[in-house]
């Protein structure tokens, strides 16, 4: 599915979370999850953090909305007006 190398950024370590089978379970349940259809409002282009916070009242969950909508570039796949998909989470 995903094949990272392992990273150093700004002389650490980075973590591969995506080798983990906790991972690779939450992938694989993407296709079972239900999901709120948005679109991307004025301002809030190339801010998954900005769209996170309206969604789950917190930034921590951008990565949660790219990986759903199969975005690796927010800054540049992320334009106002775009359809997006907004996990619903418990």
């Amino acid at each position: 599915m995903f094949n990272f190398e392992s990273k150093v950024f700004k002389g650490k370590q980075v973590k591969d979370i995506s080798a983990s089978t906790s991972w690779n379970s939450f992938y694989a349940d993407l296709d079972g999850m239900k999901f709120k259809v948005a679109l991307v409002p004025t301002g809030y282009a190339g801010r998954a953090d900005l769209l996170s916070h309206e969604a789950y009242g917190t930034v921590s969950y951008w990565w949660l909305i790219c990986l759903a909508n199969n975005i690796t570039n927010p800054f540049e796949e992320l334009t106002s007006g775009k359809q997006i998909r907004i996990p619903i989470i418990d």
